[in-house]
């Protein structure tokens, strides 16, 4: 399927039960409505991730997976606001060529990797999503090209690699990464992508949700 190639719907992706909460399903919808929200601005955002095997002293890969570091303090995945009358495809991979050096003649993104669309109404925005696997030398490659990217040190602080593993105390790692600070929906989508890519199982998911919020586990904080 070609960049340009747009589809004419894609329902709304199941979801696993441990997930079922408002904070995620709210404002997800089949593509084919957005299509009718002519007055809102549209943006695009994807979850890059590359399989990963082995062992580090702090537990097991499992996988590399991109978020960044945003200019406001928070947590986000590469993507950005489509310009008006921009097709979406072409706005997404030219949002990632300025943010992390994407090279969309190489391996863009494209419908192919769509996951899902959800509607803020309160700032009258459609968001897409994208979930896409590339290499791991891909993913390398990506990491070193943030640092040149046009937006570096701007609108991107820098790439982040996603703790995967729950180190011995039952909290650091995972657990502890989702207790940061993360844009809009930014959180829920990278437990949905992790689950979509079979990287957690449902049952991971739910128990790593749990060890998070169990702030007794968490080292003191100033």
């Amino acid at each position: 399927m070609s960049v340009d190639s747009a589809p004419r719907d894609f329902p709304i992706p199941e979801i696993p039960s441990c997930l079922q909460l408002r904070t995620v399903t709210k404002g997800l919808i089949p593509l084919a409505e957005s299509k009718k929200l002519d007055n809102y601005r549209m943006g695009a955002h994807v979850c890059l991730w590359a399989r990963q095997e082995g062992r580090s002293m702090f537990g097991e890969y499992r996988a590399a997976v991109m978020m960044q570091l945003r200019f406001d303090g928070t947590f986000g995945f590469p993507g950005g606001l489509v310009d008006k009358g921009e097709d979406m495809m072409k706005g997404l991979n030219r949002e990632l060529m300025e943010e992390i050096g994407w090279d969309p003649s190489a391996h863009p993104v494209t419908w192919s990797d769509y996951y899902s669309t959800q509607v803020a109404g309160d700032r009258k925005l459609v968001l897409h999503f994208f979930i896409k696997e590339v290499t791991l030398e891909q993913f390398i490659a990506l990491e070193k090209s943030c640092l040149q990217s046009r937006d570096y040190g701007k609108e991107v602080m820098g790439s982040i690699r996603v703790p995967l593993y729950t180190m011995d105390n039952m909290y650091n790692g995972l657990p502890a990464f989702l207790n940061n600070k993360f844009a809009g929906t930014s959180k829920q989508q990278l437990l949905l992508a992790l689950h979509h890519s079979k990287l957690l199982t449902e049952h991971e998911i739910s128990d790593v949700i749990l060890k998070s919020q169990n702030l007794k586990l968490a080292p003191n904080r100033f």
